[in-house]
């Protein structure tokens, strides 16, 4: 999963060290400034013809641009920190981002919970349920109790 965060700040990194502006960016891929300050807030990535535009003109992979090879680091205090919420919880879930659940759990959105609770339940996702039990609200502490 692309952190579509991450390929942003990467890009507007890429983009200041050329002495760029979004509009000369925006000018040389043939695309909207608008278009550029999506992909640099995150709201969206380039399409892989750009991307390879991208590649060239800066010098670097697209593996580099789409932080593929980049280690998976959180701030424990801030796991959403300079990320995507979802890419965060898509790779808790999948066990790529591996976190003390009891301990960020406050962090999480109501929706975050439950699809993280959700996977705890269905058994795809397992944390030490005897610490995260008193984090839980009423609601979801029935939702974990109830029968698979």
């Amino acid at each position: 999963m692309i952190d579509f965060k991450k390929v942003g700040i990467k890009i507007a990194k890429y983009r200041k060290n050329n002495n760029l502006t979004q509009d000369d960016l925006a000018e040389k891929l043939f695309v909207t400034r608008q278009l550029v300050s999506k992909w640099e807030n995150g709201v969206g990535i380039p399409s892989i013809d750009v991307l390879l535009e991208l590649s060239k003109l800066f010098n670097v992979t697209f593996e580099d641009i789409l932080c593929l090879n980049d280690e998976k680091t959180i701030n424990k205090d801030d796991i959403f920190n300079g990320r995507n919420r979802m890419f965060v919880i898509q790779s808790i879930i999948k066990k790529e981002l591996i976190v003390d659940l009891p301990n960020i759990f406050y962090q999480l959105s109501p929706v975050e919970r439950m699809i993280i609770l959700k996977e705890i339940k269905t058994g795809e996702l397992s944390c030490n349920l005897e610490e995260l039990f008193p984090k839980l609200t009423p609601g979801e502490q029935i939702y974990l109790r109830k029968d698979k």
